[in-house]
């Protein structure tokens, strides 16, 4: 019984491997005061394409009209002050984010971070997650009851494929809340005890 469970677990964190972490983005700058942005996908999908400053205030957004695998356009940023933004690049269950610096009209591309939207699955009282840990930040799991108190935490060690399982039959009936929390992202999923 214990390997069928461990065969299962690893195909479906195959079929999500295998249908995740596809996106690419480049950021280019030019010398005149832009930068070529291109993605790519190896399946075809809408991008959503939002620049934001420092403050996290969107400056620019874009979502494709219809689902693409290549999308590339040249972005004019001579209008905008010396200083930090971030390009995010979403499509259905990826994010992709290039901060970028302006400072005396060169652009110059600081750092790179994708991120997948986590798997999670919930059956018979037992949940499973999978999730690719790209940024290989530190990651946490909670669970909240109805009234909002927390009534289990795990400190997840930094690793790049994280599967995790909880059997939740010895919890009362009701709605719980578990959060899965990475670097910057929290994900949510509500489940019912029967």
């Amino acid at each position: 019984m214990k390997t069928t469970m461990i065969a299962a677990a690893m195909l479906f964190m195959a079929n999500f491997a295998y249908a995740s972490g596809n996106v690419r983005t480049n950021m280019a700058p030019t010398t005149d005061e832009s930068a070529y942005v291109e993605i790519t996908n190896a399946t075809y999908t809408q991008f959503e394409i939002d620049v934001k400053d420092q403050y996290g205030d969107v400056i620019f957004s874009k979502k494709t009209t219809e689902p693409v695998t290549n999308y590339k356009r040249k972005y004019d940023f001579s209008g905008l002050d010396d200083g930090t933004y971030t390009l995010m690049v979403k499509s259905e269950t990826e994010k992709n984010e290039t901060q970028f610096k302006i400072e005396r009209g060169g652009i110059t591309v600081i750092s790179e971070r994708k991120t997948l939207e986590p798997l999670f699955k919930f059956d018979n009282n037992i949940w499973k997650m999978s999730y690719l840990n790209f940024p290989m930040e530190k990651m946490g799991l909670y669970i909240y009851d109805r009234s909002n108190n927390l009534i289990y935490e795990k400190s997840l060690n930094t690793e790049f494929a994280v599967h995790e399982g909880l059997d939740l039959s010895k919890l009362r009936p009701g709605e719980y809340e578990i959060v899965f929390a990475t670097g910057f992202d929290i994900f949510e999923q509500t489940v019912r005890i029967k």
